[in-house]
């Protein structure tokens, strides 16, 4: 909970940093929560569905869905003719330093959580001999905060009162397509168009005098971008991936509107203001293998690496400090593949576990996630149903913010 602080103290500093210039404000350094930091992790590839979340996040070779599409497309080849599928999920993340919270202006007794419900996937694929096809709409990132409200109270009746909230989100639509040249060689390319946006709002009110102070800023965002990959078929034992992902300039058109409203004059003043920025996003390389231990037990393992030392963003014609440094993100898990006969019935129940180590890629603090992941499913004719789930918690910041995600998918295969 926010404790409560002097209404005055609250002025004076939250108007600073309501006037402040942006060159000013970009000198507070906030790490893994930074306004434009997506919820939970920065490192948001690959978007995980309920069956790569189960193993690690391991997704480079191993395909059950035509989620393929967004990280190697080249795995649509291993799918059935059709492919129809949407994935739910809930995101869950704590936080202790973001924006006014434990900056100075605000403070907490610990850690502020909040957990998001997101219908976050829906996808169709075709498998045509030696090609295939995907047209995919998902959600890659979510900016959402918890919404933070501190009160100055006189016998029982609130004076002041400082709100924040934060919301935002970044909606991928994906086209792929995949070639197989050979029994052991196929490749994969995805077109991806991701619009979004991002609001912020802070509101100070006094109530007695009726005086109000606001301050709202909204991002429409706009980028495209490629993805793509290779897949190595060793003998139907061993799988070896390269996948990319290309660089981008998410496009940022931004809004500013300070608003300071005194009925008692009446005084109404606003300064609005406006500009088109850039967020320069990283490369992304990775690496996937995967060997078939047993006839029914595959281990996979993928090497992310994001080029975050480029990654640089613009607003309001300033460029803001992020000093990023470049990170391997490491997935490894496991898929055991078993069955049973119910009523005559045979259903498909595949077992999953993996491992996430998920660096963050801020200098200082250094900060990482160490994920557990397990996972199941079961299949029933053209059916199926795959459920994940993901914790993790963060080491190197001192603050032990937590990181869980449950998703699940169904999916009609034919």
């Amino acid at each position: 909970m926010i404790r409560k602080i002097g209404a005055c103290l609250i002025l004076s500093i939250s108007l600073v940093c309501l006037l402040a210039p942006p060159q000013v404000r970009a000198q507070l350094v906030l790490g893994q929560y930074e306004e434009e930091a997506p919820f939970r992790t920065w490192n948001t590839f690959p978007p995980a569905l309920a069956s790569s979340v189960g193993r690690g996040g391991t997704c480079f070779t191993l395909a059950s869905d035509n989620s393929a599409s967004l990280t190697n497309p080249a795995l649509l080849l291993l799918l059935p003719r059709w492919t129809v599928i949407v994935n739910g999920s809930v995101d869950y993340a704590s936080f202790f330093k973001y924006s006014l919270v434990n900056t100075g202006v605000l403070g907490s007794d610990g850690n502020l959580s909040q957990s998001l419900y997101a219908l976050d996937y829906s996808g169709v694929s075709l498998h045509l001999g030696r090609w295939a096809f995907a047209l995919t709409v998902s959600i890659n990132e979510l900016y959402n905060r918890p919404t933070a409200v501190a009160a100055y109270s006189y016998e029982e009746t609130v004076l002041y009162s400082l709100s924040l909230t934060q919301q935002g989100v970044l909606r991928n639509f994906n086209l792929s397509a995949a070639h197989g040249f050979n029994d052991w060689l196929s490749a994969g390319l995805g077109i991806n168009f991701s619009p979004g946006n991002l609001e912020r709002e802070m509101v100070e009110q006094w109530a007695q005098t009726g005086i109000s102070i606001t301050d709202q800023k909204t991002r429409d965002l706009k980028e495209f971008y490629l993805n793509g990959g290779l897949l190595i078929n060793l003998k139907d034992r061993v799988r070896l991936a390269v996948v990319f992902r290309t660089p981008s300039s998410r496009q940022s058109k931004n809004h500013s509107l300070l608003e300071y409203a005194a009925p008692a004059g009446p005084t109404d003043i606003q300064i609005e203001a406006s500009s088109e920025d850039t967020v320069h996003q990283p490369l992304i390389l990775g690496l996937g293998a995967s060997c078939k231990l047993l006839p029914n037990l595959w281990a996979a393992l993928d090497l992310s690496y994001y080029n975050w030392s480029r990654y640089s963003v613009d607003y309001f014609g300033e460029n803001l400090e992020r000093d990023f440094t470049d990170v391997l993100k490491v997935g490894a898990g496991i898929e055991l593949q078993s069955s049973f006969q119910i009523f005559g019935q045979r259903l498909d129940a595949p077992l999953r576990l993996g491992l996430v180590y998920d660096p963050q890629p801020m200098r200082a603090p250094r900060s990482s996630y160490a994920s557990f992941t397990i996972g199941g499913g079961i299949a029933w004719r053209n059916f199926r149903l795959d459920v994940g789930v993901l914790v993790g918690r963060e080491f190197g910041s001192g603050n032990d913010l937590a990181a869980r995600k449950i998703s699940a998918s169904l999916a009609f295969q034919l």
